[in-house]
């Protein structure tokens, strides 16, 4: 026949302070060993260094108008919010991630086989851990990078930074480029449509020179310049008319065709940079004093819940 098993706990049993007396000794012993072991195994861990790069972005991150030295009464020249976002977004592009990958030989540097499975995988959370942006208090954008190498988180810290100007001129080419082009058909449309109106009119009388003092004062009132050709054949007033507002359409594309063909040709600054980054001097981690602290103190708290548990649960057959 089985015999019953009762656990029960008892209630004057459980003292914290009375445990300490009492296994303080091997509480003392696992302590010290706790320690040494904690400690020899921190000093395996390979250090690493921290360098920091502080920037704003320019107002051309937000208005392209300034290209022609217009800016905005309420774009601020430090911290937007929506330009800091913007730059955050090219930090974290594929096209950052891929040059530093192809600079600094990132897959090597991080020593992840090249025959390994999730490769990749694993070098973007060697990236995320080891390369961070983030947003600040103040709007301004901190680039932090650690690494085992001083020299090389500080160099590569100041390459994120220079090359978001070098990706933000690259997208903002393109989209010039393609703007040129439709723009550059526009405008050669409208030039046609122009010329075709200046052609008639030079055939009803009105000479060339005439024509570019009228594209002068564009604007202006029509009366005073068709009295000038003493004309009051309606033909003629219709064609005048419609020469102004095309030509005056030519004009505006003309401005936009400009802006274009410097948004596909310039480069533009679109960060300032506040701090450059340093060659640390000091490690960053590991915390090394942290580690045995809390390894230390984690496993003696362990063993006195052990010690304490096994005093206050009685076994009766």
């Amino acid at each position: 026949m089985r015999s019953s098993v009762t656990v029960h706990f008892k209630a004057d049993s459980f003292s914290f302070l009375n445990l300490i007396l009492k296994y303080w000794k091997l509480l003392l012993l696992s302590g010290t060993g706790i320690f040494i072991i904690s400690a020899a195994i921190s000093l395996t861990i390979t250090p690493l260094f921290r360098s920091t790069v502080v920037l704003y972005p320019t107002t051309n991150v937000v208005e392209t108008q300034t290209l022609l030295g217009i800016q905005g009464d309420a774009t601020p020249l430090f911290g937007d919010e929506s330009a800091t976002e913007k730059v955050l977004q090219i930090l974290r592009s594929d096209k950052i991630r891929d040059y530093l990958v192809e600079r600094y030989d990132l897959m090597n540097h991080y020593g992840i086989d090249e025959n390994a499975r999730y490769k990749y995988t694993m070098l973007a959370r060697k990236m995320t851990k080891y390369i961070v942006s983030r947003k600040t208090q103040y709007n301004s954008v901190e680039i932090s990078v650690l690494d085992a190498d001083p020299v090389i988180a500080a160099t590569m810290a100041n390459d994120i930074a220079v090359q978001i100007d070098t990706v933000f001129n690259q997208i903002v080419k393109e989209a010039g480029k393609k703007s040129l082009i439709a723009i550059n058909n526009s405008y050669s449309g409208q030039y046609a449509r122009v010329k075709e109106l200046q052609d008639s009119l030079h055939i009803n009388g009105v000479s060339t020179t005439s024509l570019a003092g009228i594209s002068l004062r564009a604007g202006s009132n029509n009366s005073s310049w068709a009295a000038s050709f003493n004309s009051s054949d309606p033909e003629f007033l219709r064609l005048m008319n419609m020469f102004e507002s095309e030509n005056e359409n030519l004009s505006d594309i003309r401005g936009k065709l400009t802006e274009a063909r410097m948004l596909a040709e310039q480069d533009l600054p679109y960060v300032h940079i506040i701090n450059e980054a340093k060659v640390s001097e000091k490690k960053a981690l590991p915390r090394r004093s942290y580690i045995v602290i809390v390894s230390t103190f984690t496993a003696l708290l362990l063993m006195l819940f052990v010690l304490g548990l096994s005093e206050v649960i009685v076994k009766d057959e």
